[in-house]
């Protein structure tokens, strides 16, 4: 019982922190990155934050909106069909990366039009609005934004995903320091890519695991039953060891041809 209550409170413990560490980069090093909060007298620097604070609400609302059309498609309770019968990607593949990339590609015109930002400077003074733009607004859109793409996958368990859009929305702020570009959707796209590879590599994998066991079974039973043609112990594999459609007749009689040859690849 005890183990139980400490695994549950580290489980906890770990969910906390991992929640805490999407609020990062704050509002306030974002500020004082993207928006130079430290040369900000006193109102410039609350403008600064509630400016972002603002941004983030309308991010939130954003996603809030769209997140019916997010599930229209998918209740991210099940997979889709394949052929997998291991712990795959796949549902992760066909369904919700590209539902978080539409996502992000339905906000990109607020990002590009300005408008946005724009609705959002109509609460300050001219002079303020003007020291605000000659920041890189549209970075701080794209931050927000991934920030609360990770949050909504956190939100649906989604942790790999949430993973990723965080890293992005870090690896931004990261460049803005160094004062270089980021790409976060490129960045997502070759994370999921490599992900793909691996999936691939892991299913590859097993089927080649899979076609070495056949053979070395088809070919322990042609010779344990004395069979001295391949589709006699064909015919005898498939009427009384794999029945299933799968593998078809000819396929055994290759697998066995390949075997007796010895070729187990």
């Amino acid at each position: 019982m005890y183990h139980v209550i400490e695994d549950e409170r580290a489980h906890k413990l770990m969910y906390k922190a991992f929640e805490l560490s999407l609020s990062r980069p704050t509002n306030s090093q974002i500020a004082k990155t993207i928006l130079s909060n430290e040369d900000c007298n006193k109102v410039q620097s609350e403008n600064n934050l509630s400016f972002l604070s603002r941004v983030q609400s309308a991010v939130v609302t954003f996603l809030q909106r769209n997140e019916l059309e997010y599930k229209k498609y998918n209740n991210l309770k099940g997979s889709p069909k394949c052929e997998c019968d291991y712990d795959c990607d796949c549902y992760l593949n066909e369904f919700i990366m590209p539902a978080f990339k539409d996502l992000a590609l339905k906000f990109e015109p607020y990002i590009k039009d300005n408008s946005l930002i724009n609705h959002i400077l109509e609460e300050y003074t001219v002079e303020e609005k003007e020291r605000l733009l000659n920041c890189n607004l549209r970075e701080v859109l794209r931050l927000m934004l991934y920030k609360g793409l990770a949050y909504l996958a956190f939100e649906h368990g989604l942790y790999d995903v949430s993973c990723w859009h965080h890293e992005s929305a870090v690896l931004m702020y990261g460049g803005s320091i160094a004062g270089e570009s980021f790409d976060p959707s490129e960045y997502v796209e070759n994370e999921l890519s490599d992900r793909n590879r691996k999936a691939s590599d892991a299913r590859w994998q097993q089927h080649r695991e899979e076609k070495k066991e056949r053979k070395e079974k088809y070919l322990k039973i042609m010779k344990d039953k004395g069979f001295s043609t391949y589709s006699d112990a064909a015919t005898y594999i498939k009427q009384h060891v794999d029945t299933d459609k799968k593998p078809s007749f000819s396929t055994v009689c290759r697998l066995l041809s390949q075997a007796d040859k010895g070729d187990f690849s």
